[in-house]
């Protein structure tokens, strides 16, 4: 009797063994792709395995295409059957293909529901722009866009939804039906007490910051500054040491589209560039992109810096005052109707013109700007804001001849924004914005007695330079699916340009020169983009767009077709690469007059003689993320200018400015490098280290002789090494050394009398002619520095928070040039003289939250 129930049970066992092999025997289709009928038919030519179904569950006409790595027939039917609601027995030999229940039904096959919503500080209703949407067991996942909202489209049944933002506790949710749900983080402020939060590596298209990003980095007069945050990363770095122009990958200054809530400013430095315009009191996030422009950016050739300020607090009033050795300033926010309208005002100002006022009247020089938001949320699927700025520098010295010297410069904004969420996969925003730019540059002369009025001036000289923009634009997110994210949008743009506006007076009499302005431009801009976000596997992301853009009045007409093409591969969670290709069109020219004795920028439009300046870039690399919070990251590029423009030496664009066209000239220019960057982060310290290695060049037809010559900035290399350690709560430490290799300037070989006694283009070039065999023919030295500062923070409960931050800027006493001359001296004898900030700069800087 044993004997027969052991043969039973090696029966039974076998034959369920057999029918377990069928779905595991190996098998390689012939093909890769054709109808569902075509592939049945290969494995029972090939493996002799019947396969059963009904012509009511599946279609066996359908077309379907194989990945390539199914080697089994389990997983050759499971991929071609992967959007029917079935599934798969083995039974007698066979295997039958039967309806699915609800548990077994696959993803792919079931019906789909959309979760959307706006991701928020839960102590605020603060939207956090880039919160991380996930979901672990179908590995899809969203980001919140620059407006908090996230959409994700499922397989229809019951998942785990993760939210997480940098310094804010991880949110899970239990989800099962489709609809709007908005999600509340709360502040972690025990983790950021305690230790240096590791920060998710930035996307290998574009850098991410946020506020405390910024405090990492150590500043001139302890004011933490956006801009010079950015010069600490690989391809970056400043036109002069200690200012806030940035050179990105060979570009000039005027080639970065610096965006504020959207709205394109045309001047972002205070004070000759120790400070940029970007209060961080105001900042919630900004976003960088030195390559892979994204479709809906336009306009510049070399980076995009995208400053998105805060709402306002919609839960109760608060605000930050803080005191430094350059301005201070004081931001209040809170709710208009608590958990419907808010409000935030910022504002700022420098303050060393109120020490020098007593001892001297003969220098002035100070700033503000003021930032103003209010935003209502009318209801879950909309939401108005009304954003303002203004901002303005004042400079004045008066010389030894009895001149007094003014300039006066500044930003003037106000945008109207609409966001609406048409359905959960479609998010609308709609902006208009009225922008103002302008330069005013006036010379009085004073005589040395009264006339018979009582009057003093004896002339008075003013230039004007002003850009007046009006623009109308909307972007359209369409989440289509878990694979593809579609972005649209179209602008228009009406802009007047008045390069250059001169009126002469003396003292009694008016306007005694030609009053007349120089052409006034009237430009249109109308741009229209798509792009689609695709995600074929977890792997693999692709995003292809398209950016046409025309430019246009009543003489002239550009129009602009830039694609847009970026890859990354992610073979692993831990290593990633990614390329670009970008074509960009500027149609805005900066020019910097280095004759007037003012840092003075001029915007010039494109005209019928003067063509739109254009860029195509490629770039490529890799991002390896190790264990404990180490990742490295390397990239080259290659970028190709054509149509630059640039003044043909010695000119004014307020001399004669009715041919300021005639006075400049374009050329090509080109430059390529390698960017390094190593990050460690641990409990009680960070350490970054960025490299760039780099060439950058010119060409202009009409200047040095036509041969290509070093760029300005062409600096072979830059280094960043910045580290901060917490010494222990409430206490911490950073450091920051730099290396920039020395900038290229032109330097005459010979000079000559000038016996006609005449006035050259500035009165202080008296008397000389200049001959010039070569461009960029000298190199200054090397700038280097090293900066320490400390942070004693204490905290009392949730809202208030005291920082006093103590350091010196440039320790080791460098002298660094930051603007040179040529002068004579006693003998006639002509020299190089170098100007410098400073050495062993101290900084300081209190700051109250409450």
């Amino acid at each position: 009797m044993g004997k027969k129930l052991l043969l039973l049970f090696l029966l039974v066992f076998f034959t369920i063994y057999c029918n377990a092999q069928l779905l595991s025997t190996a098998y390689t289709p012939s093909f890769n792709k054709g109808k569902i009928k075509r592939f049945l038919e290969d494995i029972k030519t090939h493996t002799n395995i019947a396969i059963s179904y009904s012509d009511a569950i599946i279609n066996i006409k359908k077309k379907v295409v194989l990945n390539g790595d199914e080697h089994t027939v389990g997983a050759v039917l499971h991929k071609i059957f992967e959007t029917f609601p079935i599934t798969l027995k083995e039974s007698d030999g066979r295997i039958l293909v039967v309806p699915a229940t609800d548990e077994t039904i696959p993803p792919a096959a079931r019906k789909e529901m959309t979760i959307s919503g706006f991701v928020k500080d839960g102590s605020n209703k603060e939207v956090l722009i880039g919160a991380s949407v996930y979901i672990p067991e179908t590995g899809s996942g969203a980001m919140a866009n620059n407006f908090g909202f996230y959409s994700l489209t499922l397989p229809e049944g019951k998942y785990n939804m993760v939210v997480s933002y940098v310094g804010y506790k991880s949110e899970k949710a239990l989800i099962s039906t489709g609809g709007q749900k908005d999600i509340l983080l709360e502040n972690d402020a025990h983790i950021e007490e305690i230790k240096i939060v590791e920060k998710v590596p930035v996307p290998e298209d574009h850098t991410n910051l946020g506020p405390k990003d910024i405090t990492f980095y150590t500043s001139l007069l302890g004011d933490n500054d956006i801009i010079k945050s950015l010069q600490h990363l690989p391809g970056v770095q400043s036109a002069a040491d200690g200012t806030t122009s940035l050179i990105v990958r060979g570009g000039d200054p005027g080639q970065n589209l610096n965006l504020l809530d959207g709205v394109p400013l045309y001047y972002t430095d205070h004070f000759y560039g120790i400070s940029s315009i970007f209060n961080t009191d105001a900042l919630k996030t900004v976003d960088f992109y030195s390559g892979s422009f994204p479709a809906r950016y336009g306009g510049r050739l070399s980076s995009i810096i995208d400053v998105n300020t805060k709402d306002g607090n919609m839960e109760h009033w608060g605000g930050v005052g803080k005191i430094g050795l350059l301005n201070s300033s004081l931001s209040l926010e809170g709710p208009i109707i608590k958990n419907k309208a808010s409000i935030i005002v910022t504002a700022r100002r420098s303050w060393l013109d109120l020490l020098w006022r007593p001892f001297t009247n003969d220098l002035g020089v100070n700033f503000y700007d003021i930032n103003a938001k209010v935003n209502y949320e009318i209801n879950a699927s909309n939401r108005i804001f009304l954003s303002v700025y203004n901002g303005r520098d004042m400079f004045r010295v008066r010389n030894d001849g009895g001149v007094d010297m003014r300039a006066f410069w500044g930003n003037t904004f106000v945008a109207f924004k609409w966001n609406t969420v048409l359905n959960p996969k479609v998010f609308l925003n709609s902006t208009a914005t009225y922008s103002i730019y302008s330069f005013e540059q006036q010379d009085i002369q004073y005589a040395e007695t009264p006339d018979s009025s009582g009057n003093l001036t004896s002339y008075k000289y003013n230039g004007l330079s002003k850009v007046t923009e009006r623009t109308i634009k909307s972007q359209l997110y369409w989440y289509l699916n878990t694979k593809h994210k579609i972005e649209t949008g179209i602008k228009y743009s009406n802009a007047d340009f008045s390069p250059s506006t001169v009126t002469f007076a003396d003292g009694t009499s008016g306007v005694i020169g030609d009053a007349t302005p120089a052409h006034k431009f009237l430009s249109n801009e109308a741009v229209l983009y798509m792009e689609d976000e695709w995600k074929p596997t977890s792997k693999w992301k692709i995003r292809a767009g398209l950016h046409w853009a025309n430019w246009f009045n009543e003489d002239f007409n550009y129009s602009s077709l830039q694609p847009r093409l970026y890859i990354s591969y992610m073979p692993s969670e831990h290593i990633s690469f990614y390329g670009s290709a970008t074509k960009m069109a500027q149609f805005l020219h900066l020019l910097s007059n280095n004759t007037s004795g003012f840092p003075t920028d001029f915007w010039l439009p494109s005209t019928a003689s003067i063509k739109p300046e254009t860029s195509l870039l490629g770039n490529a690399g890799i991002r390896v993320k190790g264990n404990n919070g180490f990742w490295i990251s390397v990239e080259g590029y290659y970028k190709k200018l054509q149509n630059l423009v640039t003044y043909r030496g010695g000119t004014n664009i307020f001399e004669n400015p009715s041919q300021w066209e005639d006075r400049l000239t374009q050329g090509k220019g080109w430059s390529y490098g390698s960017e390094f960057m190593i990050s460690k982060t641990a409990d009680k310290y960070k350490l970054t280290l960025a490299y760039t290695l780099s060439w950058s060049f010119r060409q202009f037809d009409k200047l040095n002789y036509g041969e290509s010559f070093p760029y300005r900035y062409d600096r072979r290399h830059n280094l960043h090494i910045d580290a901060r350690y917490t010494i222990r709560k409430g206490i911490d430490f950073s450091a920051g050394w730099t290396y920039m290799s020395g900038e290229a300037i032109t330097l005459p070989d010979q000079a000559y009398p000038d016996f006609d006694n005449n006035l050259l283009h500035n009165y202080v070039n008296y008397g000389y002619t200049f001959n010039y065999t070569a461009w960029n023919n000298y190199r200054l030295p090397a700038i280097h520095r090293l900066d320490l500062a400390v942070n004693f923070i204490k905290k009392r409960g949730a809202r208030f928070e005291r920082t006093l931050t103590i350091g010196i800027y440039n320790a080791y006493g460098r002298s660094n040039l930051v603007a040179t001359s040529l002068e004579q001296d006693d003998q006639g004898t002509f020299q190089l003289k170098g100007y410098t900030i400073g050495r062993f700069i101290p900084t300081i800087c209190y700051r109250l939250q409450f």
